[in-house]
């Protein structure tokens, strides 16, 4: 099996969710989305247009025209979204050129922006293959579920950075941020997995899935490992809720030590593996049949 285009659209997915994450929690981390991020999300944008029209065609690279892309672009709706999301990356890098730290409604525009770029992907996959209002509402689902994959991505790459900053004398202060933060999250945590799980429930059922077809089809067990995945992701948030976030309220407020904040790294750290293998295992499950 060739793994490149497996591995463009796990960058793909994972750079313009960071873009949009990132962009939710830019006040927590004080820092927007890197230009060269976004830069090397146009790339791969671009990269996987040139893929998917190769491969609608059955071409290669050697074989493309002018008229050839113009028909992609224009004619199929999955080209139409990727001039979108090529209009709106070249955006956000033009704000993010402009001097000065950012306005709140310059982040607000930053935040828009990405957010129609990562939106644009639903037309990648599933979500874009109804049509009527079942197809209207399948493909709502299908960009919602990206945005709030999109801003738990976010927030654990936003916390993470909070809690991984060097130790020294002010740890006590930033511990006492990481705090906030993580509180602040509770609970657009929350209502962050509620809209994962109805989205992606409805999704596959929609699509024809069923308890059987999980265990019966390679789209099915690619599907249990990737709830799997998320089921770790759970577990560790509950931690952090029950367990590591209480500890670091003990640490700030009444007696600092550091080891809370060590141990919410490490958490951390497992919770961005974990999601970074869930998007492998989404990358992989936009190409196969829900039903095969």
């Amino acid at each position: 099996m060739d793994a490149a285009p497996y591995l463009l659209r796990l960058a793909l997915y994972l750079l313009l969710m960071l873009l949009f994450g990132r962009a939710l929690y830019a006040h927590s981390t004080r820092a927007p989305a890197g230009m060269a991020m976004t830069a090397l999300a146009l790339l791969l944008v671009l990269v996987d247009a040139v893929a998917r029209l190769c491969q609608v065609l059955g071409i290669d690279l050697r074989q493309l025209d002018a008229d050839s892309v113009r028909w992609y672009l224009l004619a199929l709706p999955v080209g139409a979204a990727t001039l979108v999301r090529v209009a709106a990356l070249l955006a956000l890098l033009g704000l993010q050129t402009l001097p000065r730290r950012p306005s709140m409604p310059r982040r607000l525009a930053m935040g828009l922006l990405a957010a129609v770029a990562l939106a644009s992907l639903a037309w990648n996959g599933h979500a874009a293959a109804g049509e009527g209002l079942r197809g209207q509402l399948r493909l709502g689902a299908g960009i919602a579920h990206l945005l709030a994959a999109g801003a738990w991505l976010g927030a654990i790459a936003a916390l993470l950075q909070q809690a991984l900053r060097p130790q020294g004398p002010n740890l006590r202060a930033r511990g006492r941020h990481l705090l906030d933060a993580l509180q602040g999250f509770a609970v657009p945590g929350t209502l962050i997995v509620a809209t994962l799980a109805l989205t992606g429930s409805y999704a596959y059922l929609d699509l024809g899935g069923s308890p059987t077809t999980l265990v019966t089809t390679a789209h099915g067990r690619w599907l249990l490992l990737k709830l799997a995945l998320v089921a770790g992701m759970l577990l560790l948030a509950a931690l952090h809720r029950w367990r590591l976030v209480p500890a670091l309220q003990q640490a700030v407020h009444v007696a600092w030590q550091p080891a809370p904040i060590q141990h919410l790294r490490r958490s951390l750290a497992a919770e961005a593996l974990l999601a970074l293998l869930v998007l492998a295992c989404v990358a992989l499950l936009g190409t196969l049949d829900p039903l095969h």
